[in-house]
């Protein structure tokens, strides 16, 4: 499981993605479990600060274009290692 205390900038800049019903919906559909996946908005966050702490950390994560904006988003499966 990802421990967020080592990652300030994601720890900063996440949501959960139960939390926003657009996008938990969408990805519901998808058999994701939502309650084990962050979410990281383009357009409230630092982006390029949030991935190159991801990369240096080798967090694995999916980058998504927004079905409601031009805007894009990360999601994060929190149970990786």
């Amino acid at each position: 499981m990802i421990n967020l205390t080592k990652l300030p900038v994601l720890n900063n800049n996440h949501e959960w993605l139960m939390d926003n019903e657009d996008y938990s919906e969408l990805f519901e559909r998808l058999n994701y479990k939502t309650e084990d996946h962050l979410i990281v908005y383009s357009y409230s966050t630092d982006f390029l600060e949030v991935i190159t702490e991801l990369v240096k950390f080798n967090i694995e994560f999916s980058h998504h274009s927004c079905h409601l904006s031009d805007e894009s988003y990360l999601l994060i499966d929190i149970n990786q290692e």
